[in-house]
């Protein structure tokens, strides 16, 4: 029976990971403005050769910046498929299996095998179709688990070596995404504190020290560029700079964090269905209330209602809106303890509640829509505008790009990697030439974002435009 729940359980491991890839194995990711950003970085680095020392822009606070690890954990496959994005593609295929082995491995270490067999299931058929969508927060979703773990192995053992993984992971975590590992930081670390005190082991502040080489790009950067970041953080925390802050009483913020606290934040419902998301909270409240033996650090479920809650805590004076990416590296650690939560509530209810998630993410996994779908926001899309354009296009022409998101970097990606696939042909960017073609994803009639006067009086085209 042991052996037919295992076969079981890898057969559906396996379906939804082909499920949730559909798209790129049909050669299509998605290729909205962050991610064709972040190709636009790829680009910089393999083909000019640029060191980067940061990475793309963070939304929250105007003038920082996430860290380049992201960029460079991709290279190797940008490098390997020449620029193709569905190359890089299918290595967010191996990411997500990697994230996959990685919530087994913590669970089996920290619970057991079926409290893993569980977690993965649920991370799998929740997470699953962001696939073709990762960028830099996917990096802090892998190895946010591994921090739990190895907080968890320091409070349990008090050995030095996983303090220094602990410090080193939430690090790399702060290159992935600032937003979830700066506060971690701040939660982590007087707990750190505490223990040192009372074990008296001093030398294990030292430990500390480890945090320089994931930071050292940000350190470098700060040198070179007269510590730009740090005065950027000040201007926003001391109101010099309010660009991104919301105009929010103390009761509506306390509302609004409640609720991403209490229901979006969970994660592991997809399309946020209320009674499925209450059933999940109150198993995971009656797991954790059940799981306290002792009040300790070293208690499994102390530690997360610790990062958990303290992490709510830490940004609640935060202004700024919280978008949904600053804590999505929370869903691999939620499927944790909510599947070991099985062993603390009545099993039945338990298999009701996990079956009820597991076929609600299912719907969204098996979407019947083919997943090849041309459509505005695709890489499929971009691709063929640009294939239109050089196929139509003279041996050298200019073009300029007009999005609704005022970057235009989808199209722009796709137009330099077209231009390295025709090797007869130049295209120049943002250059009238005899040819010039006009890029325009039309907003309509706002007059703040209007084409037309964009196209009067940016780009001074007033000829009529020949519709490709």
């Amino acid at each position: 029976m042991r052996k037919l729940s295992f076969i079981l359980y890898i057969i559906t491991i396996c379906v939804l990971i082909f499920l949730s890839a559909r798209p790129i194995i049909d050669g299509n990711i998605n290729f909205h403005t962050d991610i064709a950003r972040d190709f636009l970085l790829l680009e910089d680095v393999y083909y000019n050769h640029n060191i980067s020392l940061i990475g793309p822009r963070a939304g929250g606070i105007p003038g920082v910046f996430h860290g380049p690890l992201w960029i460079y954990l991709n290279l190797p496959a940008y490098a390997l498929g020449v620029g193709n994005p569905i190359a890089v593609g299918w290595f967010w295929i191996g990411l997500f299996i990697l994230s996959i082995g990685v919530i087994y491995y913590v669970s089996i270490k920290m619970f057991d095998r079926t409290t893993a067999m569980i977690a993965t299931i649920v991370y799998a058929s929740a997470y699953g179709t962001s696939i073709p969508s990762f960028f830099n927060p996917t990096g802090a979703v892998i190895i946010a688990p591994l921090l739990y773990y190895a907080l968890w192995k320091y409070f349990k053992t008090n050995k030095w070596l996983w303090l220094v993984a602990s410090l080193f992971t939430i690090g790399c975590i702060i290159q992935f995404q600032m937003a979830f590992g700066v506060p971690l930081l701040v939660v982590m670390t007087p707990f750190i504190l505490y223990r040192i005190w009372k074990m008296k082991n001093i030398k294990h502040l030292f430990a500390f020290a480890i945090l320089a080489i994931p930071l050292s790009s940000y350190i470098l950067f700060e040198l070179r560029h007269d510590f730009l970041q740090i005065k950027a953080i000040l201007n926003y925390l001391t109101g010099v700079e309010n660009l991104g802050k919301e105009d929010e009483t103390f009761t509506g913020l306390i509302y609004k964090r409640f609720n991403m606290l209490m229901g979006e934040v969970i994660g592991i419902v997809t399309h946020y269905v209320s009674w499925l998301t209450t059933l999940v909270l109150v198993s995971i409240s009656f797991g954790i209330s059940r799981g306290i033996k002792k009040v300790s650090l070293s208690n499994k479920y102390v530690l997360f209602a610790l990062l958990y809650l303290g992490y709510w805590i830490v940004i609640f004076p935060y202004k700024g809106v919280v978008w949904g990416y600053y804590y999505v590296p929370f869903v691999g650690l939620i499927s944790i303890i909510f599947a070991a939560s099985y062993k603390h509530i009545n099993k039945y209810l338990f298999a009701i509640i996990f079956l009820s998630i597991f076929f609600n993410n299912f719907r969204m996994v098996n979407q019947p829509s083919r997943p090849d779908d041309i459509h505005q926001g695709t890489w499929k899309f971009y691709k063929s505008i640009a294939e239109q354009v050089y196929k139509d296009a003279p041996p050298e022409f200019g073009y300029y790009t007009f999005t609704t998101d005022q970057f235009g970097y989808s199209s722009q990606y796709a137009m330099h990697y077209m231009n390295r696939q025709f090797k007869n042909k130049v295209g120049i960017p943002f250059e009238k030439k005899k040819t010039t073609y006009l890029l325009i994803d039309d907003p309509g009639t706002h007059p703040a974002i209007s084409s037309l006067t964009w196209r009067l009086y940016d780009v001074k085209i007033s000829s009529e435009m020949s519709m490709r």
